[in-house]
């Protein structure tokens, strides 16, 4: 399979690209910058800024299989509202548009955790219930959960507006190892730890979620999968006591015991094959 790769030379892209290769396709890495040969086999280097050139992005994709769309502003922290909005919107749409436009039927949307309103949110987090799945009621509250959600209705036109089309929007909690997360959830507990739910996912499981969003999709027009680790960074503290100190109006609807993650993973798995098989 012929896959595009937005944002290929960043954290995420380059865990991607490294897999595709491994698994045989051919890649197109699509980056806003150019940059040097990173010696991938079977793969070329496009310069394509996905919020701001759109026909540049058509041109990129032509001739794909499917999509992998990472483009955006990864972090808001210091960047102006309207910037982080407008480059992430910008770039959802217009790669979700180019993929239509070109017939490409399989696309896979980097989403985030942050669309429900959580790590830079601007008023106080509540939680009517947890754990949090796929259909838990959006309240974005800052401009990068705002974007996330925004470009995720965009996603789901998608299949309507180009009938055969499949979406997988994967919402990807912060992508690293356990133990660095895990430390920094000691070194800024309230808005780190709190605010975040205690959650994380690695490297090599995101990478898996992101191909299998479009080599074995079991799902038709667009779908929402929870992207994040089984377990939290907590050893000590199970998470239901977690859960009970700092969220104490939040309704426990399912299984917290030990230190059980605070989001449902069963539809990726049902619907991707995608399980978080790393520990740390």
């Amino acid at each position: 399979m012929k896959i595009a790769i937005t944002g290929a030379r960043g954290t995420v892209g380059k865990e991607v690209v490294k897999l595709a290769a491994k698994e045989g396709h051919s890649i197109v890495q699509v980056n806003r910058t150019e940059e040097p040969d990173d010696g991938t086999p079977n793969s070329t280097l496009v310069v394509a800024d996905a919020a701001a050139d759109y026909d540049a992005v058509v041109e990129a994709f032509r001739g794909c299989d499917a999509v992998i769309h990472l483009a955006a502003i990864p972090d808001p922290v210091g960047k102006p509202d309207h910037v982080v909005h407008a480059n992430n919107v910008n770039a959802a749409f217009n790669g979700l548009r180019a993929a239509g436009e070109l017939g490409i039927k399989r696309f896979c949307y980097a989403s985030s955790v942050n669309a429900i309103g959580l790590a830079y949110a601007n008023q106080p987090l509540r939680f009517p219930y947890f754990p949090i799945d796929e259909d838990y009621p959006p309240n974005p509250t800052d401009a990068y959960a705002l974007a996330k959600r925004e470009a995720e209705v965009a996603a789901a036109a998608m299949p309507n507006w180009f009938p055969g089309m499949r979406v997988a929007c994967l919402r990807i909690h912060e992508v690293e190892h356990r133990g660095p997360v895990k430390q920094e959830h000691a070194e800024n507990w309230k808005d780190a730890a709190v605010g975040q739910l205690w959650g994380w996912v690695s490297p090599a499981a995101t990478a898996r979620a992101c191909l299998l969003a479009v080599t074995n999709p079991r799902f038709e027009g667009c779908q929402i999968f929870n992207i994040v680790a089984p377990n939290t960074t907590q050893d000590d503290t199970p998470s239901e006591e977690l859960a009970r100190k700092y969220y104490p109006d939040a309704e426990i609807r399912g299984d917290l015991s030990g230190n059980r993650g605070f989001w449902t993973t069963d539809k990726a798995e049902r619907m991707l094959g995608w399980k978080h098989e790393e520990k740390e």
